[in-house]
């Protein structure tokens, strides 16, 4: 008779090591630690390294400091250290003790750089010249590197001097195509983009897409190259801030996904939650301080959600816009003038046209010129008021060194709110004293 565990491992055998971690995430613990320590231990790594940060602690826990140590020397040291800065300390120091001392050298080295930063991200996988060598000593030398190790994901072959400063970059096809009695310094590319260790992912992430490249160098002050960033991992880079922005827009912690430990998500979501009750309090001040306007011409409820309402929605339009450039760089310094110039002459247009609408609508409706009036002129006001809030907000979070996109949509909605409010009940206070409802 066959055993139910065994039949069930071999489920997961044919699947690739992101679809088995999608996979075990969605079990109970105790059966996925279960299942992990079943699979054979190439699969048991990639599938460890592809798992998410609020499962990996759990799951990891099936292994000793020791067999997960055994585990990642058959993954990258690269994937290593990602992997080992998601776990605890103590596991951390356990696991990088009972690695081989050449191992632990690698993955100490990358886990030295901010996990946000070139030198968190780049790949120890790369191939440097000399630049002193002939083409004929540089193809032996890349021989000798495909008896040793895998090098089908190495792109460019970097050529550096004697102090290992890079110099010039080489493809491959050139070393295959030139005389064997050529210098590599005759034939490399000296214009090389590079990263720096200490450069942020996000512009890191923006240079891939401005110059398509496959891979990036990541140099040391001195020049020196340390490692590689491929542009896969730039793509990874890529989606992951996006996902950050979107979350961060709505107050969370950018981290989030649908799987995450209720417990972890109150602790994200519950503060901003407060501070969006706290901004709510401030649009019904600005309410309470008409409470006479409204007593008396009751027909201006109606329209407070549909003022508020458009508003929010024209500065998010704006606000995605900035943001998303932002993100990408697309923003210079300068240019903060020029987007508010361009939304303030937005804002006004759209103003208009809606407000023309919806005075319409409030004058045929309620069979008042002044309400309509009221309404239109309010519309436009909060609808400027919305174009500049949505290049000021995130402009400013960006001054003041924050992410550009942290919760900005709460702030954005009290601006248009209580802008909205004020600017309608506003003129309704004065028209009822100027002309009476």
């Amino acid at each position: 008779m066959s055993d139910p565990a065994l039949s069930t491992v071999d489920e997961y055998l044919p699947l690739h090591a992101a679809d088995l971690a999608d996979r075990l995430q969605r079990l109970e613990t105790g059966e996925a630690r279960s299942i992990l320590k079943q699979l054979p231990p190439e699969k048991s790594a990639a599938t460890l390294v592809e798992l998410e940060e609020e499962r990996l602690p759990d799951l990891a826990g099936a292994f000793t400091p020791a067999e997960l140590a055994q585990l990642l020397r058959r993954v990258g040291a690269a994937d290593s250290a990602d992997l080992l800065q998601r776990l605890p300390p103590a596991t951390r120091r356990d696991v990088l003790a009972a690695l081989p001392p050449d191992a632990a050298h690698d993955v100490r080295g990358l886990l030295k750089y901010p996990e946000e930063t070139a030198g968190g991200i780049m790949s120890l996988r790369f191939i440097t010249l000399r630049d002193d060598m002939n083409v004929e000593q540089a193809r032996a030398l890349l021989g000798a590197h495909a008896q040793q190790e895998r090098i089908e994901d190495v792109s460019y072959i970097y050529v550096t001097d004697a102090g290992q400063r890079l110099v010039g970059i080489v493809p491959l096809r050139d070393l295959i195509f030139r005389r064997g009695d050529r210098r590599v310094s005759e034939i490399m590319h000296r214009d090389v983009k590079f990263a720096l260790v200490s450069d942020d992912q996000e512009a890191l992430a923006r240079k891939f897409e401005h110059y398509h490249y496959l891979g990036l160098p990541v140099l040391d002050e001195g020049g020196r190259i340390l490692g590689v960033v491929k542009a896969v991992d730039a793509l990874e880079i890529a989606r992951k801030e996006a996902t950050e922005d979107m979350q961060l827009m709505v107050g969370l912690s950018g981290e989030e996904r649908a799987l995450t430990p209720w417990r972890m998500s109150v602790g994200r979501r519950l503060p901003w939650l407060m501070v969006n009750l706290a901004t709510a309090f401030v649009a019904a001040l600005t309410i309470g301080l008409f409470e006479s306007t409204i007593a008396q011409w009751t027909a201006l409820v109606v329209f407070l959600p549909i003022i508020a309402g458009q508003g929010g929605n024209a500065g998010m339009q704006t606000l995605t816009i900035v943001i998303r450039d932002l993100a990408l760089g697309e923003i210079a310094p300068g240019d903060g003038r020029r987007a508010l110039l361009k939304e303030s002459i937005l804002g006004l247009i759209n103003g208009l046209a809606v407000g023309v609408v919806v005075g319409a609508i409030g004058w045929l409706w309620k069979g008042s010129v002044v309400l309509g009036v009221v309404a239109a002129a309010a519309m436009v006001m909060n609808q400027l008021a919305a174009a500049v809030a949505g290049v000021l907000i995130p402009l400013g979070l960006r001054a003041l060194r924050m992410d550009p996109a942290l919760a900005s949509s709460i702030f954005l909605t009290t601006v248009t709110d209580v802008a909205g409010f004020f600017f309608f009940l506003g003129l309704a206070a004065a028209a009822l004293r100027w002309y009476g409802a």
